[in-house]
């Protein structure tokens, strides 16, 4: 399986978050509900966190989540761990021979674009962004900070 298209990679992590946003969405109690925003954006932000296991915290799973959920839940994060940890890995590992700069190109990009968009999104500090954008990359997601808006949850699953 490691050596798969980019093109079906592609294919199967746009399946698995489809999955999972419709999956958030309509099962009871897997987004808070005083989670604000909308339903839909808020269900793409949890199955992004959940796929890439950040896991802030913050507004999923709540607190009154079913077995249902639970099982759900544990679903995706095995198909997500099976596919992001092995061939988008992978992928990732022949960064170095195809991109200018290896690994330190796209992760100081990463850093730039992440630092750029939660200061204007989200209005937060310069500090604060570096360290979100981080904690977020590294999928360490402590959750003491955490996008507030529909358009930082969108960015956030992106990032």
């Amino acid at each position: 399986m490691t050596d798969l298209s980019s093109h079906r990679l592609l294919a199967v992590a746009t399946g698995l978050l489809a999955v999972g946003t419709i999956g958030f969405h309509c099962i009871d109690g897997m987004i808070a509900k005083d989670a604000g925003g909308t339903h839909w954006i808020n269900a793409f932000y949890c199955s992004a966190i959940t796929l890439t296991t950040v896991g802030y915290g913050d507004i999923c799973p709540s607190d009154d989540i079913s077995h249902l959920g639970r099982v759900f839940i544990v679903a995706l994060s095995f198909c997500g761990l099976g596919m992001f940890c092995g061939p988008i890995m992978d992928f990732s590992a022949s960064w170095k021979e195809r991109i200018p700069g290896g690994v330190l190109g796209p992760g100081l990009f990463a850093l730039g674009f992440g630092v750029l968009l939660f200061t204007k999104i989200e209005g937060m500090e310069w500090q604060s962004a570096v360290y979100f954008t981080v904690i977020t990359g590294t999928t360490v997601g402590y959750g003491d900070l955490g996008p507030r808006t529909d358009y930082g949850r969108l960015a956030t699953a992106f990032l």
